[in-house]
Parts: C-alpha cells; structure tokens; sequence
C-alpha cells in the first residue's frame, strides 16, 4: 500500500472513531493513549499498550459489537513490533468479552469479507462483493414480496408479481422487459435494508470523501429485469436547489441475480459513454458531483445468475435503488413512471 493510500485509511479509521465514540472528551483520550502507545519508545512493561487496548475496548466494545473496527486500528497501527503487541492484547481482551458477552452477532449490513472499492470518479463508487450471500438472499425475498400484487392490480401494471390460482406466480412485468415498483423503505421488513445503505454509505465514503454526508433512505425504486432487457438514458430525479451545487445524497443501487452493463456519462451529448459491469452483490453509488449522471442499462447477461442465488429468486436481474428524495413528493398517480416534485414543480431527470 502506497503511503498516500495508507493515510486515506488513517484518516477514513479516525471519522469513523470520533463517529463511534459516545462523546468527543472520549475520542480525545482514545486519541490520547494511542498517541502515546504509538510513539512510547520503551514499553517493555506493557502499560502503554495495556492502557491503550483498555480505552479502546471502553470506547467501541460493548459486547463485542465493534471488533470489525478494533481490527483496523491494529491494522493501522505503524510498526511491525507494535502492531504485533497490540494485537496480541487485543486478542486476549477479544477473549475476555466473548466468555462474558458471548460472540457477537454478524449482522446482515456487515460487507462480505473479500468485498473491494472501485472509486470510477467523483462522486462515483462501486462497492464489488459488498453484499453476503445472507444479504442478497434477504434483499431478493424482501423486494418480491414488496413487490407481489394481486392479479387484477398486476393486469393494470400496479406490480410486477403476483400469485394467483392460475399461473402459481407468474411475471407481471408493467414495462415489457422490466417490471417495477415504488415503495417507502418501511415498507422493507425490520431496519435491515436502512442498515445496509448506511454501512455502504460510509464505507464510499471512506473512499470518496467528494459524497455527502447525512444520507437518509426515504424511499426505494424495485427494478426485475429479464435478461436481455435493456433501459433508456436517463437521469434519475432530484432537487433542483441541489443541482447546481453538486452535494446531492447519493443514489445507492444494488444489484442481485444476473450480471448487467451499466452505461454512465456526463451529457446527454457525449457521443461516448463509460460502462461497468454489475454483478450480484455489487453496490454502485453515485452522488455530490456525479449525482446526475447520464447512465443507463445496456444490457442484462443470460446465464450469469451465480451459483449461490440459483433457486432462491427467478431468473433476471433485481436492482433494488434507494434514495434521499429530501422534501421531494412523489406522483403515485403517474406509477410506474418515477415522478417527484418538489415545491409544486415536477423534478429534471425523472425516469
């Protein structure tokens, strides 16, 4: 690792640090000890490094919950011979508060150990792996459920499945290769799809310090595409006191099932786009300067479902993409166009 990509790590370990911390006085005297464990030349008796590992278990361990974040400070830490005392404390605290907590629980929202950050641009992430396969399970039974209708509204393009006596479940696709639905993240069962957006957020942001801050899941655009499928260019919909200024939240789109081609481009009149390919797993987000990016679908892979999603949903391609719509209102009337307005005035970019 290169010393300028080390310090973006230092610098993204230390946000998330004063981020966790219950009160800034806390992360100062966290910042203290490892200040002074860091730069104590004789250490022989421990206590530097005894006392750091103390503050730190106090500040981030309770039962356990932040040992994924305990790891990168000792990853971080500057020398092979402390790096190799801290861990070793660390290892024996680690076991002191699973024989007394009990193990910690891994939450869905966790990223997939072997997950990688691809920053394409400003603005412009693409998480690889992020999701487990736990994940990508939950996230294609949630938005199939959230997106099955009964038979007459599906017939009117209300839904894009439904289950009825006579084809046990049948597609009901209301815009010919693709079907979609617009639902409110409450609609998504428990607290696990805000988590996931959250964790990808701030691990972008790690990476990309160009997208906001203060991202708030409102609402959540379900696409089901067959392979092949291909969508238009387009822009996707925002406030237009935030265009100009090129902070607007980001639109997190995660991908599960078939492989697609996502084009992007920055005009309309670009007679040349750039294009990443999207797998299950993946998460690309896309906000402050690239929040209005041209892009577009163009095309879907046949034959590219992995293994570990074969059976546990229909074969296509789900994008489930969640957004900070702000004080942007929705025109459910207008379903399944994706049309929001704010102050009375219908939004650029609507899809």
């Amino acid at each position: 690792m290169s010393r300028e990509a080390h310090r973006a790590r230092c610098r993204a370990l230390a946000r998330r640090l004063e981020d966790a911390a219950a009160t800034p006085v806390q992360y100062m005297k966290l910042k203290a000890h490892a200040h002074a464990y860091q730069t104590h030349d004789d250490d022989a008796d421990g206590y530097a490094c005894a006392a750091f590992v103390a503050c730190l278990f106090a500040t981030l361990a309770t039962c356990g919950e932040r040992f994924d974040l305990i790891a990168e400070v000792v990853a971080t830490t500057p020398g092979v011979g402390k790096r190799e005392r801290l861990a070793a404390r660390v290892e024996a605290a680690t076991r002191d508060v699973v024989a007394r907590c009990g193990a910690p629980a891994r939450t869905m929202a966790q990223p997939h150990k072997n997950y990688k950050v691809e920053r394409l641009n400003d603005g412009l992430v693409c998480l690889r792996k992020f999701l487990t396969v736990e994940a990508q399970e939950w996230l294609a039974k949630s938005a199939f459920e959230v997106g099955e209708s009964d038979a007459a509204s599906a017939e009117a393009g209300k839904g894009f499945f439904a289950k009825t006596a006579a084809d046990e479940g049948a597609l009901k696709l209301n815009q010919g290769t693709r079907g979609r639905v617009i639902k409110a993240v409450d609609d998504f069962p428990g607290e696990t799809l805000k988590e996931l957006c959250g964790e990808a957020v701030r691990v972008a942001r790690d990476a990309d310090a160009s997208l906001p801050s203060g991202f708030n899941p409102t609402t959540v655009l379900v696409n089901f595409y067959k392979d092949g499928a291909e969508f238009k260019w387009h822009k996707d919909s925002e406030d237009p006191k935030l265009i100009a200024s090129k902070t607007g939240q980001p639109i997190v789109s995660f991908s599960v099932g078939l492989s697609a081609d996502f084009g992007y481009k920055y005009s309309f009149d670009d007679p040349e786009h750039k294009t990443v390919r999207l797998n299950s797993g993946d998460v690309l987000l896309f906000g402050g300067p690239s929040r209005m990016i041209v892009h577009s679908v163009l095309n879907v892979h046949p034959g590219s479902m992995p293994g570990n999603m074969r059976g546990k949903m229909l074969n296509g391609r789900l994008n489930v993409t969640v957004r900070d719509i702000g004080t942007g209102v929705i025109d459910t009337s207008q379903f399944p166009a994706y049309r929001v307005s704010y102050d009375g005035v219908q939004a650029e970019g609507n899809v």
